[in-house]
This record gives structure tokens, sequence and C-alpha cells, in this order.
């Protein structure tokens, strides 16, 4: 199992076939993944929802302290998603890549990056209609309360807004876990490459050796 885990890991891809692997990844895998990383999807969900309220249903004020609530939100749920789904087996524990092979790859990086954050801005902002629209109604009830007419809102609004935050929080902590399988492709690939860069110059220093040998 390790070992086929490693041949799907190390080869040398391009950005393309990193995206492409890493989403055939995650999704072939779903079923483990959701099982590994469900309660931390709550959490997610429950930070998420939290610093969607801070605005919404508190004070306006609120909206930078949410906005770095939910950036916190976003990096605890990868970087414990990642070690979870390594400690299940779903991820190798891959060697430390060395920062000159980061520089060397950048084009890699950057690209698989743009890609990722293109695809979770777009699947995040189609998940977040429902957000979208109970913020719109309670901002416009607040502003109608300011002016000095009667809420118009259900006693319950603040309830159904916290349920409706919830759930989209729990759909937006998948969507932002599908980057770790093309960032997981692309650290394989890495380390692929820097293998066979190294390789290429051992057999080109030996095969030099071989032409000055007197």
């Amino acid at each position: 199992m390790e070992k086929d885990s490693e041949n799907i890991l190390l080869k040398s891809r391009s950005s393309r076939a990193c995206i492409r692997d890493g989403y055939h990844f995650y999704f072939s895998n779903f079923k483990r993944i959701f099982r590994a990383t469900w309660l931390i999807a709550i959490v997610f969900a429950v930070l998420t929802a939290a610093a969607s309220a801070l605005p919404v249903l508190l004070s306006m004020e609120l909206t930078l302290p949410g906005l770095l609530l939910n950036t916190v939100a976003v990096m605890f749920l990868l970087i414990l998603g990642w070690r979870r789904l390594r400690k299940r087996n779903l991820l190798e524990n891959t060697e430390r890549i060395p920062m000159k092979t980061w520089l060397r790859r950048t084009g890699l990086v950057l690209i698989v990056a743009i890609v990722c954050l293109f695809t979770v801005s777009i699947l995040i902002l189609l998940t977040s209609l429902p957000m979208i629209i109970m913020m719109a109604a309670n901002w416009q009830d607040q502003v109608g309360v300011l002016s000095g007419d009667p809420s118009g809102m259900p006693d319950n609004v603040r309830w159904l807004t916290l349920v409706v935050f919830l759930i989209a929080g729990f759909l937006q902590a998948y969507v932002w876990l599908s980057v770790i399988g093309p960032l997981y492709m692309m650290r394989g690939a890495m380390i692929q490459h820097e293998k066979d860069r190294q390789n290429f110059n051992k057999k080109e220093s030996y095969e030099t050796n071989l032409i000055y040998r007197p």
C-alpha cells in the first residue's frame, strides 16, 4: 500500500498534471478524507460562523476581527487537516523540501497555487449565497431599525442565521481541504524533479571524469 502510494506521489509532473491528479486523488478518496476530518470541519464551521456573525449580528465595527478569525480558521483547517490525513496514512510523510528547491520550482508553485485559489474562490462564492442572502436581510433590517422602523424579522432570525452560517462553513471546509490534493502532488513532483536533477548531475559528472581521465 505504501509502495503504491509512493509510486503515485513521486512522479515528474507538470503544473497541469499536479492539479489534475491532485483533484482526482481528493475526490477518489473523499469518503476516507471525510471520515478522517469531519470533526475538524465542524470546528472550522463554528469558527467561520462566529466570524460571519460578528459583523452581521453584533456590529459592523467587528468586520476586521471577523476577517482575522476567518483567516485563522482556514489556517487551522489546512494544517490540522494535512496532519490528520498523514496520520491516517492517506498522505505519505514526504521528506523535507529545501528552500533552494522551492525557489527553483517557483513557476510550478505559483501556477498550482493560483489555480487552486481561483477554484476555491468560485466554490466559496457558490456555497456562500445563502449566507449573503441572510447577511443582506439582517443589514437591511438593522438599517430600518436605525431609521425608526420596527424590525420586520422573526424572533428566531438570529438562530436561523447561525444555522445557515454553520452549514455553509461545513461545506466550505471541504472546499478548502480540496487544495490538499494538488499541493500534495506538487510536493511529490518537486521531490522527484530534484532527484532527477541530482541523478542527471551525477551522470554528467561521471561521464566528464571518464572523458578527461588520463
